[in-house]
């Protein structure tokens, strides 16, 4: 049996604030998000779990599953490191 693949694409986009602090975990890499900028944030693997996106007071933290893979990229098209 092959197993099934998951692809989720988000856009992290700040409105209302001059920057936010996005963390992409578990890596921990920290990126500022600045406003009128956005993120576009892929997760791909095999389809057992789900990410998740959580809200501080110091900024958002983005978890993958722990089998997918994490990539990201700013409006300008450069890819992030995580």
């Amino acid at each position: 049996m092959v197993a099934k693949s998951k692809r989720i694409v988000l856009t992290l986009t700040c409105l209302d604030a001059p920057e936010v602090v996005v963390w992409f975990e578990p890596e921990g890499a920290q990126h500022t998000l600045v406003r009128g900028d956005h993120f576009r944030v892929e997760m791909v693997g095999p389809d057992d779990g789900d990410p998740e996106i959580s809200h501080s007071p110091d900024g958002l933290s983005v978890s993958r599953w722990s089998t997918a893979d994490l990539r990201v990229w700013n409006k300008a098209g450069d890819e992030l490191p995580t």
